[in-house]
């Protein structure tokens, strides 16, 4: 499982070559607000690039690692995939317990580099409580209700 923010700005690496192809910018999702790739900042050559997820062979929050620079493709306006999805307006909600609790506000999403799917939002609450104690994360099918001001959240929390 990898978080989205934690991929944004690693360096792409060419396995091939050991070269660097980029840094992985923000993520790409399919019309079913899966992540599907990602687009590549300070890729080689015009316009901008972008890497399919089934394209990437290893991508943790150090490095994100592709064959070689044939996975790099040009992004342009009739790729099925888009820039934004639902889960862009879920960061910053706060998210309260089946009983009215507050829990935290969403910090980020976790998806499975599998399938893409979003399967977990980490929370955020007081910077000292996320150092000592460490952030919570829900699983989204734990039962989780989005709705237009918070996020309630009926399941076990990690």
């Amino acid at each position: 499982m990898v978080r989205l923010i934690e991929a944004r700005g690693v360096p792409v690496i060419c396995l091939k070559n050991d070269a660097r192809a980029g840094y992985l910018g923000d993520a790409l999702y399919d019309s079913k607000d899966n992540v599907g790739g990602f687009l590549v900042d300070g890729a080689p050559g015009f316009g901008k690039k972008f890497i399919r997820l089934e394209d990437i062979l290893k991508l943790d929050k150090t490095a994100c690692v592709i064959y070689d620079e044939k996975a790099l493709n040009r992004y342009a306006h009739n790729v099925h995939l888009k820039k934004s999805s639902f889960y862009d307006n879920v960061i910053g909600k706060n998210v309260l317990s089946g009983d009215g609790q507050a829990m935290g506000v969403v910090s980020d999403c976790i998806f499975d580099m599998e399938s893409g799917t979003i399967e977990e939002i980490e929370l955020s609450r007081v910077f000292m409580e996320d150092i000592v104690e460490g952030r919570n994360v829900i699983n989204l099918k734990d039962g989780v209700e989005f709705g237009e001001e918070f996020i309630i959240a009926r399941g076990n929390i990690q």
